[in-house]
């Protein structure tokens, strides 16, 4: 009984944040898989680790983290719990695409991003800009981070190496 129950809930949670996500956006849906590639020279690479809550009552998810910054301000942001990849955000100064690939799901546009997607704000939190209402940040004193959406309960805390 209890794999049956495990079953049937991980299906009805994709579908609850995947519509979440979808009704809440002031975007379009894409069918883009990239902004722009991250080779060739001037890309720094950060991994670690990151337990991301979609929205207040819904459980965390833990996963693996890599952030790909360039120093013209580009930033790929991949949130993975191996096999799969739960969320891939890209941001330019002018462009912005958020993916959620096991839902078959993603956003973008251009200008400001959404402060809905805090995933799309995690590299300015981090290099210390400023951030939109509801979004607040914190640095913990064990080197770690924490970026929440005050409105919807979104939450991301984790820690990226150097």
């Amino acid at each position: 009984m209890g794999l049956y129950k495990g079953r049937l809930f991980r299906p009805v949670l994709w579908l609850a944040l995947l519509t979440i996500a979808m009704f809440s956006s002031g975007c379009r849906t894409t069918t883009e898989t990239s902004l722009f590639t991250t080779s060739g020279p001037g890309w720094h690479v950060q991994e670690g680790q990151a337990l991301w809550r979609p929205g207040r009552g819904l459980p965390e998810l833990g996963g693996d983290l890599v952030m790909v910054s360039h120093e013209d301000g580009r930033c790929a942001i991949e949130f993975a719990k191996t096999p799969l990849s739960l969320v891939s955000a890209q941001t330019t100064r002018t462009n912005w695409l958020i993916q959620f690939p096991a839902g078959r799901m993603g956003f973008t546009g251009r200008r400001q991003p959404p402060a809905r997607f805090a995933w799309l704000y995690l590299h300015a939190a981090l290099f210390g800009e400023q951030l939109p209402p509801p979004l607040r940040f914190e640095r913990k004193p064990d080197g770690g981070w924490r970026l929440e959406n005050t409105r919807s309960g979104e939450t991301l805390e984790g820690f990226l190496g150097p």
